[in-house]
């Protein structure tokens, strides 16, 4: 099974300038996205992986089409090729670009929803088509840690069959 695991806000929005559009202020989704990535094979874009850096106790795979030399990643020149080289679950971690490519290819995907409008953020998350249904939603709310509203959301490829 493949999965992909996207935290956005309430217009897509994934990123500004490489980093998360609500910063730290939402440390809840980041414990939920090590739940749903520990002990699998993470693909990122060579950008994303810039951005959070090598993720531990986790196959770090990076999809790249330029040189690239970290010993603690590997590198691929192909979302393809990346979901081969996997040796775990293969969870698609973004970015933009990334995520489009494999949005054809997963089974599950991890949504936070972050309830919330960050108009500075420059990179968003596709809209999804009629092939996806949600399957779970499980709603948190503004407390003493986590600044924002937001939802945990999982939606599986729902294929229609003809009859």
């Amino acid at each position: 099974m493949k999965r992909l695991v996207v935290a956005y806000d309430q217009h897509r929005g994934i990123g500004v300038r490489g980093d998360l559009p609500w910063g730290r202020d939402l440390p809840a989704d980041l414990r939920h996205f090590r739940a749903l990535t520990l002990g699998r094979s993470v693909i990122m874009g060579r950008t994303t992986f810039e951005s959070v850096g090598v993720l531990p106790d986790r196959e770090n795979i990076v999809v790249t089409h330029r040189p690239f030399n970290d010993t603690n990643a590997i590198a691929v020149d192909s979302l393809q090729a990346a979901y081969e080289r996997a040796e775990h679950e293969p969870v698609v971690i973004g970015g933009a670009s990334i995520y489009e490519q494999a949005l054809q290819d997963v089974d599950l995907i991890h949504v936070t929803e972050v309830h919330a409008h960050f108009p500075e953020v420059d990179t968003f998350f596709p809209e999804l088509d009629n092939s996806w249904r949600e399957i779970e939603r499980d709603a948190h709310y503004v407390d003493e840690r986590n600044k924002y509203d937001f939802d945990f959301v999982t939606y599986e490829r729902h294929i229609a069959i003809d009859v």
